[in-house]
């Protein structure tokens, strides 16, 4: 019977976490940068999609901008700004959504 208890409160703590836990949300942040050529993009593309909480990852060269896909629970826009500028590139928010 003691062993039923602990089952059971064992299992209400798990529940109890598990639920507890902030829900995903989706954010797309636009950045105008200055990436200009095909070796910034792959130097973006291969470095961003590591961050914590990126989700998809886009350069856009005409216009120089590099549009994120992130975890709003995970990661925000300075923090990715961040990450772009370590790399060589302004960033700048032009659209947040």
């Amino acid at each position: 019977m003691k062993k039923i208890a602990v089952f059971v409160c064992v299992l209400a703590l798990t529940v109890a976490v598990t639920s507890s836990k902030p829900k995903s949300v989706s954010r797309t942040v636009v950045y105008a940068s200055t990436v200009e050529c095909k070796n910034c993009q792959k130097k973006v593309l291969e470095n961003i999609s590591f961050e914590k909480g990126v989700r998809d990852v886009s350069v856009d060269l005409p216009n120089h901008s590099v549009k994120i896909v992130f975890d709003e629970a995970k990661t925000d826009t300075v923090t990715l700004a961040k990450a772009i500028r370590r790399l060589g590139y302004e960033a700048k928010v032009v659209q947040f959504e």
